[in-house]
């Protein structure tokens, strides 16, 4: 991860929706059409966030199977069927829940990563903002 300025962009844009869908209720807005309500765009794009962030550890993986501290194939896919599971067969809040419980631990394996030097500060640096903004995000959209 050396392009620090463009992975830092996309993440804070990948968090924008979540944040968008969480904050616009507050102020009357609870659906865009012809999207539909943003409780439920929120939930779909959680699990489309859940899908990319496991194929940056799928990449992971392949890239440096040797240092891998465990096998992030199995682990990675072990999340995202969690996540889909229960986006499918739970209720919203069931599925939003769940994506918040996801994104902390892709946010956890991150933190591996970076502990055995497979991550740069910075990119977990910004994860964790990102992640913090998202699963916060989330959290308001149960509640509310």
């Amino acid at each position: 991860m050396s392009d620090s300025k463009t992975y830092s962009m996309l993440a804070m844009a990948g968090v924008t929706p979540f944040v968008a869908c969480a904050l616009l209720p507050l102020v009357g807005i609870a659906s865009i059409e012809p999207f539909g309500a943003l409780d439920r765009i929120a939930a779909i794009y959680g699990l489309a966030i859940v899908s990319f962030l496991t194929g940056i550890h799928w990449a992971t993986q392949i890239y440096k199977p040797e240092d891998s501290p465990f096998n992030l194939l199995l682990a990675s896919n072990a999340v995202f069927l969690f996540t889909w599971f229960a986006f499918v067969l739970g209720s919203l809040e069931i599925a939003l829940g769940a994506q918040i419980v996801a994104l902390l631990v892709l946010l956890a394996v991150d933190r591996r990563l970076y502990s055995i030097a497979l991550l740069t500060r910075h990119y977990l640096g910004v994860r964790t903002v990102a992640t913090s903004l998202a699963a916060l995000s989330l959290l308001v959209i149960i509640i509310s």
